[in-house]
């Protein structure tokens, strides 16, 4: 009887691709008909700085984030997205896993990578606990799971800018504490320069160096956290508190 292959996994890649990506947004103004959602807003953002966008609904926040990932146009101003050391690569990940239901979570995380860098999306599914569903399909994995293999997806592309559209809205509390624990951990690796869209308040000022907020298409606060990461939230209370009525 012949023996069965053995089946060798390419070594674990680091996930880092340089420094992240900084981000120049001047005048940018974006109008869909009559409606002008964003209008005139400038924003700079350092290489791996993370930064957290909060506003009311229709205040131009994913908007803002589409415009970066270039899947909408703008109607004025500039946007400059660069890296010193290559051309800046730009990821999403959405509020919903977007995964192909007749793929396994590897081949969803390594959808649209060169057979070059599978290895990259092996090393992201392991850094995400799930080296071992590598074969396991959409419907079989909780939500948390699958958001779990969307963000793989993103990082195994080794982004210089990770745009992050309330990516954990759909969950429930513990396991969005487990996911801002993760993405912290995954971030430190990487380096990503990292623009999160969020409505909740906590979210954005345990992840985020600075939280922008946006108001009728503006930035209306641009505030940084008073404490190093992780940050006890007794101390963030007062700047939660403000962040909150200017919300109201």
């Amino acid at each position: 009887m012949t023996a069965a292959p053995v089946v060798r996994l390419p070594a674990p890649v680091s996930l880092r691709a340089g420094d992240g990506a900084s981000v120049h947004v001047q005048n940018l103004t974006v109008k869909f008909g009559a409606n002008t959602v964003l209008s005139d807003l400038t924003l700079d953002v350092a290489p791996g700085e993370r930064v957290a966008v909060v506003g009311a609904s229709g205040g131009g926040k994913t908007t803002l984030l589409r415009v970066l990932a270039g899947l909408t146009p703008h109607s004025a101003g500039q946007v400059q997205i660069r890296q010193a050391s290559d051309t800046a690569r730009v990821r999403v990940m959405f509020q919903e896993d977007r995964l192909l239901p007749w793929l396994g979570a590897l081949d969803n995380v390594t959808l649209g990578l060169p057979r070059t860098e599978r290895a990259f999306g092996l090393t992201a599914l392991a850094g995400v606990g799930l080296a071992d569903r590598a074969d396991t399909y959409p419907h079989e994995l909780s939500g948390g799971q699958r958001q779990r293999v969307a963000l793989a997806r993103a990082l195994a592309h080794r982004p210089a800018l990770l745009l992050l559209d309330e990516p954990f809205g759909a969950l429930d509390a513990l396991t969005r504490a487990s996911m801002h624990t993760l993405l912290e951990t995954l971030l430190d690796e990487t380096g990503a320069t990292t623009l999160l869209v969020t409505h909740d308040l906590d979210e954005a000022l345990k992840l985020a160096d600075r939280v922008i907020l946006l108001r009728g298409g503006e930035v209306a606060e641009d505030v940084r956290p008073p404490a190093p990461r992780p940050r006890d939230r007794t101390a963030l209370e007062p700047l939660r508190r403000h962040l909150e009525g200017q919300l109201l």
